[in-house]
């Protein structure tokens, strides 16, 4: 099993993810904005089948995918400092449906997932910004994603980012503090450091989910976790 998180995570908590996955530390240099080059959702794209890499991602994150034999495709944009393209991978897919802003999304993904419906989001940085429990059930501190997903029928929390770190920025997004892998929600935090730590808590829980916090600290968005098997 692998996992790829934020080289710049809390040590403690890529050491803690450490001992149940095979951990690749991720960083880019000068392809975009230095405060997210570190954040695996800029980069990739993952559904249920496979990944999406943006070309131009660093060569050991290529690397570390042939190693751990992940099925992963190359998508035809590249990564860029530029909110048009720094967001062609941001994107959140689940049995059902294509979530993102129109007009934003890597045409490769595009073609994967032509048998999903759009549903058109008003924030690009749409992973950022959104946690996927599961198909109908989603935690986002944005209240345009919030209305759109409501429309379409989901439940949605709403939580506070104010006490979520973002080293260069006032504050970040619960969306990049987390991922799931086998029903359990592994965190880059604790929820003990928010101020909606119980309502957030039993959200989780109540969609039965185990939760993991894989240090003592205030939330840190570090681009989501993606996890995998190996093939």
């Amino acid at each position: 099993m692998w996992a790829i998180i934020d080289s710049r995570a809390p040590k403690e908590a890529i050491n803690n993810l450490s001992r149940c996955f095979d951990v690749f530390e991720f960083s880019s240099d000068n392809i975009t904005y230095k405060e997210v080059s570190g954040h695996p959702d800029i980069f990739i794209f993952q559904d249920e089948e496979k990944l999406i890499v943006a070309p131009n991602s660093p060569i050991e994150l290529t690397s570390f995918l042939d190693q751990q034999n992940a099925s992963y495709t190359l998508g035809k944009k590249e990564i860029g400092k530029e909110l048009s393209n720094s967001t062609q991978y941001n994107c959140i897919a689940t049995e059902k449906f294509l979530l993102h802003k129109k007009g934003y999304t890597d045409e490769v993904i595009l073609v994967n997932t032509k048998s999903k419906k759009l549903v058109e989001l008003p924030q690009a940085y749409t992973r950022c910004s959104l946690t996927m429990i599961n198909e109908n059930n989603y935690i986002t501190s944005d209240r345009g994603i919030e209305r759109s997903l409501s429309r379409e029928g989901h439940n949605i929390l709403n939580v506070s980012a104010k006490q979520i770190l973002l080293p260069g920025y006032p504050y970040g997004f619960f969306g990049g503090t987390n991922g799931i892998f086998n029903n359990t929600f592994y965190l880059i935090g604790s929820l003990k450091h928010h101020e909606q730590e119980e309502v957030i808590r039993k959200f989780i829980l109540r969609n039965k989910l185990e939760i993991v916090e894989l240090y003592d600290g205030p939330l840190y968005d570090g681009g989501g976790i993606f996890f995998g098997n190996n093939q």
